[in-house]
């Protein structure tokens, strides 16, 4: 499957970035990178040099993703359709290049209040990728780095989010998800731009407020074993869990949700669905998965009472 753009990196900013970078060192499982030039953690979930990048600050939430485009003549494309939307992408300067570890890059802000940056080259690292934690390494190579997920309140932002992502990204839609909460709607849009079912998605989710915009990343590895075991790493070092193991309905993801340190949620996963080059399943979704994603509330309450509950409405998107 030919592809010109794919998931590059994520960059977050913490106030307490040494607990945010032992949840992804001890129980996420990734592999330290070299810190950057003006001195920020990475994180390598393959050959690349860095796929996470986290400074101090005082955001506790992402503060840019990137996105890596094939050539000159697609950056330059993409540069076209973002202009065509009325926003102007700035060059970066060469300090912010080597901060990004990239040859060159164009930043534009997003709907959903996040920075995009649209690279050229990202830098390869110095050393193969090892982790005892998964020998097998994660589904990255053309599918680029896993996906990201924000959460927006406002229904013109959600619009204006999803035609960003189409109209000016140049990502193709993968399908919806609609899914009823009482008197309001959940509705998620996912975004593919190679065989990954979604590098992106947006969710408006019917809140007053959000404690952040990004949802949660998601690190695809290559079986389900790796997800058990980063399953019970979690459990073993007491991390908060959003949701227990289950199997989501559109994307075929076994996966488990666990918070991190700042509050936003990191899924790992396996048995993603991929996209055809003639992708014709455009659906509507009404549930998020097909087994499982239960909050472990929902365990705790089956002991409570000896019986089993009804399952609320998983809160995973």
């Amino acid at each position: 499957m030919k592809t010109d753009i794919e998931s590059a990196y994520i960059v977050l900013e913490s106030r307490n970035p040494a607990a945010v970078n032992h949840y992804f060192g001890d129980v996420i499982g990734l592999m330290p990178g070299a810190p950057t030039p003006g001195g920020a953690s990475t994180w390598r979930a393959d050959g690349k040099a860095q796929r996470v990048v986290l400074k101090e600050g005082s955001a506790n939430d992402a503060t840019s993703i990137g996105f890596e485009l094939a050539s000159r003549q697609a950056l330059d494309a993409a540069i076209a359709r973002l202009r065509k939307l009325g926003l102007e992408p700035v060059a970066a300067t060469p300090a912010q290049n080597q901060e990004r570890r990239v040859k060159d890059m164009v930043c534009v802000p997003s709907p959903w209040g996040v920075e995009v940056e649209l690279v050229l080259g990202l830098e390869e690292a110095a050393t193969p990728f090892a982790s005892s934690a998964y020998p097998h390494g994660f589904v990255t190579g053309s599918q680029g780095f896993g996906h990201f997920v924000f959460g927006v309140t406002d229904a013109d932002v959600y619009e204006a989010s999803c035609k960003f992502a189409l109209d000016g990204l140049g990502l193709k839609l993968s399908d919806t998800l609609r899914l009823p909460m009482g008197p309001v709607e959940l509705k998620v849009s996912f975004f593919h731009c190679n065989a990954r079912h979604h590098s992106l998605a947006v969710a408006h989710i019917p809140a007053p407020v959000l404690p952040q915009k990004l949802h949660h990343i998601n690190f695809e590895v290559k079986q389900v074993a790796d997800v058990g075991a980063a399953f019970e790493r979690a459990l073993a070092a007491g991390t908060p869990l959003a949701n227990m193991l289950g199997q989501h309905e559109n994307d075929g993801m076994v996966s488990f949700y666990s918070v991190g340190p700042d509050g936003w949620q990191v899924e790992v996963g396996a048995t993603g669905r991929q996209i055809t080059d003639h992708w014709d399943d455009v659906r509507e979704y009404n549930r998020i998965s097909i087994w499982g994603h239960q909050p472990p509330a929902v365990f705790a309450q089956m002991q409570g009472v000896g019986a089993p509950a009804a399952a609320p409405v998983p809160e995973t998107v």
